[in-house]
């Protein structure tokens, strides 16, 4: 921990430790002209709850994206803060940190406007429960899976991943590699051995109709499948072609051989779901 109170950073360095888009800076600013409203004020309090945590990740009580945007913007210098405080290097709290902007961008791009529809997920960012370690997120957690090998309330490591690249296998590697001495050093009191992952990515499908050589089977293939796929049908539609949208699907670029993987299977009848995985961290 360090010894001295850590400044808040100035504003423009928030949003740059955020990494805010220069199309959303306006906007942002735009909410924090002013004083904030009741609701952010509750969210301001419930994020300092959750900080530190492993409360789950949620709404409360405010069901407003824009309250939650100048929520986490005035969060931000806390947050931020914590990290620091913990001894966390600034390379990784920034680029924890930028899922944030990196979500303001992708809803642009989905919804043609400023916004935030994923704020429940960037709850566990403000908390303190997600860090990235290079090309991969980790949301420290209690178990509450059959994850095998793994007891009921043993902290693990959900793995989830970010828009920022390709899956390259050495990338991949170097990232799991980090990760049980990142949380040794930095969360001592809460030890992970195995790390688990739910996503349409881990859909048996994916398995047989990609080569086998490519980064999405090789990622897959690193993991112990258990329970059974839960179907969620416009998973990989959004997160291949970033609509949430299922009309209109044969408009829709089929340049990539997992773009065309996807409507096929769509076109042809099937549903797809979210496959559950496992791993021991090296």
């Amino acid at each position: 921990m360090a010894s001295v109170p850590i400044p808040d950073p100035a504003p423009a360095d928030v949003l740059d430790w955020l990494g805010v888009e220069p199309a959303d800076r306006a906007d942002c600013a735009h909410l924090l002209a002013g004083e904030p409203d009741p609701s952010v004020v509750g969210i301001l309090e419930e994020l300092g709850r959750r900080l530190g945590s492993d409360a789950e990740q949620g709404g409360g009580h405010v069901n407003d994206e824009l309250a939650w945007v100048e929520g986490y913007l005035r969060f931000a210098p806390t947050i931020i803060r914590w990290h620091l405080q913990r001894g966390i290097p600034e390379d990784i709290s920034r680029a924890t940190l930028a899922d944030f902007g990196r979500n303001l961008g992708i809803n642009r791009r989905v919804h043609g406007r400023f916004g935030l529809d994923a704020w429940p997920w960037l709850s566990s960012h403000f908390a303190g429960q997600i860090h990235q370690l290079g090309r991969l997120q980790y949301l420290l957690h209690r178990s509450s899976d059959a994850i095998p090998g793994v007891k009921d309330g043993e902290w693990v490591l959900g793995i989830h991943i970010p828009e920022a690249g390709s899956l390259a296998p050495n990338a991949v590697a170097r990232s799991l590699a980090a990760a049980r001495p990142f949380f040794r050093q930095y969360f001592p009191d809460q030890p992970v051995q195995t790390a688990n992952c739910a996503s349409w990515l881990l859909d048996p499908y994916l398995g047989s109709h990609l080569d086998a050589d490519s980064n999405i089977v090789r990622f897959a293939r690193l993991f112990t499948p258990y329970g059974d796929p839960v179907d969620t049908p416009s998973d990989a539609v959004y997160f291949t072609f970033r609509t949430r949208s299922m009309e209109g699907l044969d408009t829709l670029p089929r340049r990539s051989s997992l773009q065309r993987v996807v409507l096929e299977r769509i076109e042809a009848g099937g549903c797809w779901q979210l496959g559950h995985g496992c791993l021991r961290l090296p």
